[in-house]
């Protein structure tokens, strides 16, 4: 812990009392415990004392554990937060990326080290200050004169140098990137194949925003998207997928921190607004380097190809083919 005179402080919450009994138990001697056995008794909780990190179960009686997560990162932003699942819910996987800027996903039952290491990792992060001047995407009444300003804001902060990088099939979606970074001036790298894209990422420093589609060839994606971030912490990426998995949900959160997890087809306004809403991200880690820990990965498993390992191999100084 940076400051060995404070404890950081963990709310666990899960519905069966046995459960964080034991979580308490585990974590009691290092850390400040609050347990809740039911999100309204989380939320609760937190009105009165927030919390650094909250663990939350996904499948309780009255909220889901993403809904939860979601509330939390609205009204108490800097707490991070980690979602345990016993199974794979698709659809609550999708929403705590989405909605509740899920830190990590743990499965159930979990290992007891792993879930040391993550608590640790996410209470340290817990002290970096978070972005807030996001613009709603899910109100209908977000206007293009605020989608302008925070353009503005943006194109103030990085001085005009700030592009996007596109890896996306689909002529219809390219069109309407294209034409929304050319109204507000915003430089687009098209690219076909993950070596371009890698290529054009880790050359041009300029690039904040990387919109990828999954649909081929999943698993070297994801693990080009987690080398990405690796070495260049402050890219945020928007995954695009034909439709959605649970199991890449995961991937994407744990080893890549991606910003959004959308399927086809994608409400075109809304995703402009996401693409902003990246960029407003990306110009604060940009700014506030130590932000970056908040969004760290977990180091790729498997292998690449001969190309992308010496390109990761020269950027981050070891072999990515280890996990």
């Amino acid at each position: 812990m940076s400051d060995k005179n404070r404890k950081y402080s963990v709310l666990f919450v899960d519905d069966e009392p046995r459960v964080t009994s034991a979580l308490k138990a585990m974590f009691r001697r290092e850390y400040e415990v609050g347990v809740a056995n039911s999100g309204a008794e989380a939320l609760d909780t937190m009105r009165q004392k927030p919390f650094d990190v909250i663990v939350s179960d996904q499948r309780m009686p009255g909220m889901f554990g993403n809904e939860l997560l979601a509330k939390v990162s609205k009204h108490h932003p800097q707490t991070m937060r980690i979602l345990l699942t016993g199974f794979m819910d698709k659809k609550a996987i999708v929403d705590s990326i989405n909605e509740g800027e899920v830190y990590r996903f743990i499965n159930k039952p979990w290992r007891n080290e792993e879930m040391r290491e993550v608590v640790a990792e996410a209470a340290l992060a817990s002290e970096i200050p978070v972005e807030r001047g996001f613009i709603d995407q899910h109100d209908k009444e977000t206007s293009t004169t605020s989608v302008a300003s925070a353009i503005a804001t943006i194109d103030r902060a990085l001085k005009g140098d700030h592009a996007l990088l596109m890896m996306e099939p689909a002529k219809d979606i390219r069109t309407q990137i294209r034409r929304f970074c050319n109204d507000n001036s915003i430089m687009i790298y098209g690219t076909q194949s993950i070596e371009q894209a890698v290529a054009a990422a880790t050359s041009r420093e300029s690039i904040g925003v990387a919109v990828i589609e999954l649909s081929h060839d999943t698993e070297s994606t994801l693990q080009t998207i987690n080398l990405l971030k690796q070495a260049r912490p402050e890219l945020i990426t928007i995954a695009l997928a034909e439709e959605y998995d649970a199991r890449t949900a995961v991937d994407l959160i744990n080893q890549g921190q991606v910003f959004k997890y959308l399927a086809k087809p994608i409400d075109l306004s809304r995703f402009e607004n996401t693409i902003v809403n990246a960029f407003i991200k990306h110009r604060f880690l940009k700014k506030n380097i130590a932000a970056q820990r908040r969004f760290k990965v977990e180091k790729t498993k498997g292998t690449l190809g001969a190309n992308l390992q010496s390109m990761f191999r020269r950027l981050l100084g070891g072999d990515p083919k280890t996990s």
